[in-house]
């Protein structure tokens, strides 16, 4: 196991704890996470989410709860690790997430009066409660944030549909070609293809919901034809360059469930001068918060 790295997320603070054996975080999930429209304190969900840059990033904007999924335990580690130093760290109790899988919020399920055994969305087996939630207290205004070690192929065992304002996810790039020796999992469709990131997005989202998707040109309209297959309607689109005479090598596309047609696309997002230093538009990005 290889030593870990303790960075800073540009623009936030947040400190993030990598693993440079794995896949660390790149620009990709900096103009990821500042490229949907976040409704004020939102319930966000990350598909795929390594070590949380997006997520992190999420509740520096402002979202009241952020929840990575990745079938990484490595990377569920890290991310919780950084949550915590962060201070910022939150894990559902058994009680709370019985009654989240049955809809309730003020009294036990059934499964709780009975006695019965549930599975919490920590993927472990707990006693559910048997008793009636006390009185709700107010909430504090720091974010929750927490990652879950889980494959996103079986969101349905997660969580309720419509659980989620905003969906984002970096999917693996490449269904085919030489695979890299590091991050193989995060950059090759190892585990789940892409069409899996469109179809738990679609599940988890509130109608109106909005999924924000980083994926690179080879694969556009292919994320285009997914997106109308799970009522997915594309809203926004921007064009990411490394340089003004180079072709795209990102595209980043904010899809709503459920909206209506009409797509805006936005000017291209130029990387770098040509001297090499970041364009003034790339710094906007990185010194968001």
């Amino acid at each position: 196991m290889s030593e870990i790295r303790e960075d800073y997320l540009p623009g936030c603070g947040y400190k993030i704890y990598q693993d440079p054996a794995e896949f660390t975080f790149t620009t990709d999930s900096v103009f990821l996470a500042h490229f949907p429209h976040l409704a004020n304190k939102a319930k966000a969900l990350e598909l795929g989410c390594g070590t949380g840059a997006v997520s992190f990033y999420l509740a520096a904007r402002g979202a009241a709860e952020v929840t990575g999924l990745d079938v990484n335990p490595r990377m569920v580690e890290l991310f919780n690790r950084s949550a915590e130093a962060n201070g910022i760290f939150w894990q559902e109790d058994a009680q709370s997430a019985c009654l989240k899988r049955a809809g309730l919020t003020e009294t036990g399920c059934a499964a709780c009066t009975e006695g019965a055994q549930g599975t919490s969305p920590m993927g472990k087996e707990n006693s559910c409660c048997n008793k009636t939630v006390a009185a709700k207290t107010s909430l504090p205004d720091k974010p929750k944030v927490r990652a879950v070690e889980w494959d996103i192929k079986e969101i349905k065992n997660f969580c309720p549909t419509e659980s989620f304002d905003l969906v984002a996810a970096n999917p693996p790039y490449r269904n085919s070609g030489h695979e890299r020796t590091v991050g193989t999992s995060a950059c090759h469709e190892k585990t789940a293809v892409l069409e899996d990131f469109f179809a738990a997005a679609s599940y988890a989202l509130h109608s109106r919901g909005r999924f924000a998707l980083v994926q690179i040109p080879e694969r556009f309209m292919e994320s285009m034809e997914l997106a109308i297959k799970y009522n997915l309607q594309p809203k926004k689109l921007q064009w990411v360059h490394a340089s003004v005479d180079k072709p795209a090598w990102i595209f980043l596309l904010e899809m709503i469930k459920n909206g209506s047609y009409g797509l805006e696309v936005l000017p291209p997002l130029v990387m770098y001068n040509g001297d090499g230093t970041l364009t003034e538009q790339a710094k906007k990005q990185m010194e968001k918060e």
